[in-house]
């Protein structure tokens, strides 16, 4: 196995300690690994990703369940605490102020909690504006995986680091849209450049969205309401 885990003291120690209520940044994670909140050691999750990446601990990562680099933050919603509905909002609203890091939301996305998951949508991504990946019961350690991987590309190859403000807000706003049904890039570079923002996609009519075609324009206003 790639890694190991066991219920001794944090593998990964920072000083000083951070409240449950913000974010810790600049964090530095060898390449191959991702740092986990050490409420996820001896899960499942983690279990499976010790098969691909190693795993580190550490009970000092405040709103965050997981660093999949120093500059990527992610939280996960679980489809229960969804349904519950009030502490995550608390989370999100943490890791919303603070600045200089990618901040990724992934929510479990099952049947039972659909109509929270919108609420959850609604709020996370355009009240908020962070980036949400919806994920399904068994999916996590993949979708993880697949991030260090990404991360670690990003930092190795600087013509892949993201421009500032601009890009940023573009990136967002493509990230979003990734996840609405039978849509391209093409498609989405499309919405960015007329719209420009994900606020004005989501309160846009059928009409507004005629320049996708009419199948792609009715499943992108389904998507948001």
């Amino acid at each position: 196995m790639a890694g190991a885990y066991n219920n001794s003291e944090d593998d990964f120690k920072s000083s000083p300690p951070v409240s449950q209520k913000f974010v810790r940044k600049n964090q530095k994670i060898p390449v191959g690994h991702i740092l986990a909140s050490l409420k996820w050691r001896n899960t499942s999750v983690v279990q499976k990703m010790t098969e691909s990446i190693k795993v580190l601990f550490t009970s000092d990562l405040g709103v965050v369940d997981f660093h999949p680099s120093g500059d990527c933050a992610v939280v996960y919603i679980s489809a229960a605490e969804m349904i519950e509905g009030v502490l995550y909002k608390k989370r999100l609203a943490g890791l919303k102020s603070v600045k200089g890091i990618r901040k990724v939301i992934v929510a479990e996305r099952t049947y039972l909690s659909l109509q929270q998951f919108s609420t959850l949508q609604q709020f996370a991504v355009l009240e908020l504006e962070l980036d949400l990946i919806p994920v399904t019961e068994n999916g996590l350690h993949a979708l993880l995986v697949q991030m260090v991987s990404a991360e670690n590309k990003i930092s190795k190859n600087p013509f892949m680091q993201p421009l500032k403000i601009q890009s940023d807000q573009s990136n967002h706003i493509s990230n979003a849209l990734k996840n609405v049904p039978k849509i391209g890039d093409k498609k989405i570079a499309m919405l960015v450049e007329r719209f420009g923002s994900l606020q004005s996609i989501a309160m846009a009519s059928v009409e507004d969205l005629s320049l996708l075609g009419p199948g792609l324009a009715r499943e992108v206003r389904d998507y948001f309401n």
